[in-house]
């Protein structure tokens, strides 16, 4: 199974476990969104989607750990918020618009594995100013 696909399902799995308590979760968010909730939030929501990644074998300690998480705490966030207000048969709604929002967030890395090849050919500013340094020290010297 894909990533993506693991994703999807451990998201869908985690908000159907909370389907007989919808109302729970409204009033639940609706209080972790005022500001005293705020630290809260952003804890219960990095465990959720620690967990998620967990969940599915990520094992990566780099920084690509935290911008998963921080991808996925969007992605998750935006979701519960629509599952919140979704009244289609079986949440259907819903999952298409997880579907759309894990789609996105693809769409980032197949760009950004077309661009960092480019990247590679543009030369470094640093460099530059290294350069630049070295002749403006070398005159003075």
């Amino acid at each position: 199974m894909k990533i993506r696909d693991r994703i999807t399902l451990a998201v869908r799995l985690r908000l159907e476990q909370n389907e007989g308590e919808r109302e729970a979760v409204r009033r639940a968010v609706q209080f972790l969104a005022l500001p005293p909730g705020g630290p809260l939030a952003a804890k219960l929501i990095y465990k959720t989607v620690d967990a998620v990644w967990h969940g599915i074998g990520d094992t990566s300690t780099d920084f690509s750990f935290y911008t998963k998480r921080a991808i996925l705490a969007g992605v998750y966030s935006a979701t519960l918020a629509f599952w919140l207000q979704d009244d289609s048969e079986g949440r259907a709604k819903t999952w298409e618009f997880l579907d759309r929002r894990i789609g996105d967030v693809m769409n980032i890395y197949k760009v950004r594995a077309r661009v960092e090849p480019l990247l590679k050919s543009v030369p470094s500013p640093f460099a530059a100013l290294m350069r630049l340094r070295d002749a403006v020290s070398n005159r003075k010297g």
